[in-house]
């Protein structure tokens, strides 16, 4: 696999700049691992629905989201909803992978950019949460059925019925 993804909606909310110090990335990003299209997002993406159909139309049937998700009133919440959401729109496999909260290990956040909280999870193309990591750090094992994701398109067209004039 010889690809790059670049982060391509930057962190300007909650009164932080990343367009400050980063350059967004140009296009969408999928790779084929051993048979299975994976598509590719980082973070504040997952607030971007369109950013996830996409993927899936170009054949994602698991799309991989790192994050740094910033803690604050609510953003457990909002982290956990727009994730399953994102499974849901692209009937996509979604592994998302939350930067834990570096106060379960006594260390202090180094910096004011956000440090995460955690709670990472593996989520199916149904929008359950078949696994799942508090906010300490952890490793987590889950198994993904790529065929899965052929039996959701099956089962619930949002793909195939998505009005493209509107």
């Amino acid at each position: 696999m010889d690809t790059h993804y670049d982060k391509l909606h930057l962190y300007d909310a909650y009164g932080f700049a990343e367009s400050a110090t980063v350059e967004p990335g140009a296009r969408p990003v999928t790779a084929e691992v051993d048979g299975v299209t994976l598509g590719f997002a980082t973070c504040y993406d997952v607030r971007f629905p369109a950013l996830f159909t996409r993927l899936a139309e170009e054949g994602a049937r698991v799309i991989l989201l790192p994050a740094s998700w910033g803690a604050g009133p609510g953003k457990r919440d909002q982290w956990e909803l727009l994730v399953r959401a994102r499974a849901l729109d692209s009937t996509s496999w979604v592994v998302a992978a939350g930067q834990a909260d570096p106060a379960t290990v006594g260390e202090p956040p180094a910096t004011t950019a956000p440090t995460g909280i955690g709670h990472s999870m593996v989520v199916s193309p149904y929008g359950e949460v078949r696994a799942r990591l508090g906010a300490a750090p952890g490793l987590l094992v889950a198994d993904v059925d790529p065929a899965e994701a052929d039996h959701a398109r099956r089962t619930v067209p949002v793909l195939a019925n998505r009005r493209r004039d509107l």
